[in-house]
């Protein structure tokens, strides 16, 4: 007679059980990879669109929200360099820099291991906004080194800064002010007390020297005796419509005036043009390629949105007449002809058409509002998503459980069989 005690009990149980559990196992891991993809892929479609969106929306809300570039060079890039926005006007001008615009600054000799007075005020004016230093204030045994930092530090300081310089065996109390032009004027003033060792900041005041004075830029549109403009700093930017000019140098009486040209920068209008169109073709190219997405109500929505916002016409003209087109794979692409006609024709009506209030730019981002924000479509789908998914994870943990059990049973049948069969084979034996 076949024996039974070869039987693993155990074996069969996870056998039997496996067998049972299956197809639930199965529907459930099917259940689960369908909305983990389809959650990933959404949220990787989120974030392009987010991304886009804080691209237009960043270029609208700039102070030069225009496709337009212009470049612009100088004849002189020691003397004076310059760079030019959107609204420059294409032409050459000249311009003759005459003076540099400087901070006021001013030096007082101190001994460097001396100790100040324990009292005083040291006050120091900046165009008529003044603040002071009370020495008694300072730690104990201050030197000028305390009195620097004191300056750099006070809560009522306007815009002064105080450093320490040494030449051989000097060292001087150096005060600046932070900003350039006339009008930033440094006055230093010293009211004693009763300590003696005030006499040496008087002393220091009484011998100051200025080593820089407080004074505008000047510079001639034209020639060294045309049109002068003037300037607190050396960073000029309304002088010239749309061009900002750094001055570098002072020229003298007789040299030539610097030459600065300004014309359309037809490279980077397009290059501009190409990072939203690069941005749009990546969103449909994501929907495109991904099976969990072009199968997606929403994404698809996404996709016909962003084809419609270039539909139309822009200031009585069409995207296509300008060389924006979708080809027959549903990619945008810039007809180069096309755009440089537009672009050569009417500037200001292409941009108008592109990056205006009513053009394409705030269309398209009027039409993704509803899915980039933070509380919107796109946001929904995910976690509509993310609870389905939470779902069939919760099952599976009940799914576990249950076939725990069913294990445990099937363990104690086979197990009882075992012990059955083990004592009729003993009592069978005895005959």
């Amino acid at each position: 007679m076949s024996s039974f005690l070869s039987i693993d009990p155990q074996y069969l149980a996870s056998q039997y059980t496996q067998i049972e559990r299956a197809g639930t196992d199965k529907l459930l891991s099917a259940k689960s990879n369908q909305f983990s993809a389809q959650l990933n892929a959404i949220k990787k479609l989120q974030t392009a669109l987010k991304d886009f969106s804080s691209q237009l929306k960043d270029f609208r809300s700039s102070a030069d929200s225009s496709l337009l570039a212009n470049t612009a060079s100088s004849s002189s890039e020691s003397t004076l360099s310059v760079k030019a926005g959107s609204t420059a006007v294409a032409g050459s001008y000249d311009v003759f820099v005459e003076q540099l615009a400087q901070n006021h600054q001013l030096a007082l000799s101190f001994d460097p291991a001396a100790t100040l007075a324990t009292d005083g005020e040291f006050s120091i004016d900046l165009a008529g906004n003044s603040f002071s230093v009370d020495l008694a204030s300072l730690p104990a045994n201050a030197t000028v080194t305390e009195l620097a930092a004191a300056i750099n530090n006070h809560v009522d300081n306007p815009g002064v800064s105080a450093t320490l310089m040494r030449s051989g065996t000097e060292t001087f109390l150096v005060i600046s002010s932070d900003d350039s032009g006339a009008a930033n004027q440094l006055s230093l003033n010293f009211t004693a007390g009763t300590d003696p060792a005030g006499a040496d900041i008087s002393t220091a005041l009484a011998g100051q020297q200025e080593l820089k004075k407080a004074q505008d830029a000047i510079v001639r549109l034209g020639s060294d005796s045309a049109i002068s403009v003037t300037s607190a700093s050396n960073s000029l930017s309304g002088v010239i419509e749309g061009v900002t000019i750094d001055l570098l140098k002072v020229q003298t009486t007789g040299d030539s005036p610097v030459s600065i040209k300004v014309g359309q920068d037809d490279e980077a209008i397009s290059g501009k043009l190409q990072q939203f169109v690069d941005g749009v073709n990546g969103i449909i190219g994501s929907i495109n390629k991904d099976s969990n997405l072009n199968s997606d109500s929403m994404a698809r929505s996404i996709q016909n949105q962003l084809r419609s916002a270039f539909q139309g016409t822009f200031e009585g003209s069409t995207l296509y007449s300008v060389g924006l087109e979708f080809d027959r794979n549903g990619k945008l692409n810039i007809n180069s002809k096309r755009f440089e006609q537009a672009l050569a024709a009417d500037p200001a009506k292409l941009d108008a058409m592109l990056s205006s209030d009513t053009g394409v730019l705030a269309k398209l981002e009027t039409s993704l509002e509803p899915y980039s924000k933070n509380f919107g479509l796109l946001n929904d789908k995910t976690k509509t998503l993310q609870a389905s998914l939470d779902l069939v994870t919760e099952k599976q943990k009940r799914h576990d459980y249950s076939m725990e059990l069913t294990y445990k049973r099937y363990l104690g049948q086979f197990t009882q069989m075992q012990v059955t069969i083990a004592q009729l084979e003993s009592s069978l034996g005895q005959f």
